[in-house]
């Protein structure tokens, strides 16, 4: 008979990804997914006028590549259902555990690949061309620029203004974090990390030491995407290594504390085992 701890872990395994599969699809179609813009301007010095442009978008009004977050919420709700279904099935529910993660995997990869290039918060832009925004960012800022000049390029800025100057409109851009974003990266980590846990339980079948390998190798793992998303400064300085070894560190303070507790439980366990 299994034990409340293997039934309660079952339940929390579908009900996340089920959850999180329907709010990727949710998320990804909410036109609150992000804010686009930047601003046109004519003229120069103190005659020079711009006119703030914005555009709230969801992910797939963005670029058609974010249809993968659709793709992959569903594929997530079908393995949890499959999960539901088959949770007898040992050997199979590895296999949807490792599905799962895979999947979780690939979206944490992109969410964050993402999320790295937004902002910047401070109400400026960021200096990147259409490329370095990402393959997922440069579609709708290219859509933005294009109806921007179509609207902006020959008129006034006022009555009596400077002319807007095609290469003031829109030279730069910024893309700002909403809901629909902010809900979609928060159920891709929680999914990466309840999918690790379920993968390591099944494959481990020791809850303290697949909660302990869940949490080092999820936050190292995580640190590492964390660390390749991030771009390099102008000035050429990268920091992204300081952050995969912060999290190195952590984890093996963490099984540090593990073994050592492992060795006292057996301490304390000798202790009370009565000689013969």
């Amino acid at each position: 008979m299994r034990s409340w701890v293997n039934r309660v872990a079952d339940a929390t395994f579908v009900a996340v990804a089920a959850a999180a599969g329907a709010v990727a699809v949710a998320a990804s179609l909410h036109d609150d997914g992000l804010v686009l813009g930047g601003s046109a301007c004519g003229g120069g010095g103190n005659a020079q006028r711009c006119t703030p442009i914005a555009r709230q978008l969801s992910l797939v009004e963005i670029s058609p590549r974010a249809w993968s977050f659709v793709a992959g919420g569903v594929l997530c709700i079908l393995l949890a259902a499959a999960a539901l279904v088959l949770r007898r099935r040992t050997d199979v529910r590895l296999g949807i555990a490792i599905a799962t993660l895979a999947v979780a995997f690939v979206g944490l990869v992109q969410v964050e690949r993402i999320d790295a290039l937004l902002g910047p918060e401070d109400g400026s832009t960021w200096g990147r061309s259409l490329k370095d925004w990402g393959p997922v960012l440069s579609p709708g800022l290219a859509d933005l620029r294009q109806d921007a000049l179509r609207r902006y390029e020959g008129t006034r800025t006022e009555p009596g203004g400077p002319l807007y100057d095609r290469e003031q409109i829109l030279p730069s851009f910024f893309a700002h974090v909403q809901d629909g974003w902010r809900v979609l990266r928060g159920s891709v980590i929680v999914l990466f990390f309840v999918a690790l846990f379920e993968t390591a339980r099944r494959l481990i079948r020791r809850p303290t030491l697949a909660v302990t390998t869940t949490a080092t190798v999820g936050l190292v793992v995580w640190a590492i995407v964390l660390a390749r998303a991030v771009p390099c400064l102008d000035d050429g300085e990268c920091w992204e290594d300081l952050a995969t070894i912060f999290a190195v560190v952590l984890a093996g303070i963490w099984w540090a504390a593990y073994g050592a507790g492992v060795l006292l439980g057996r301490l304390v366990e000798r202790l009370r085992t009565p000689r013969t």
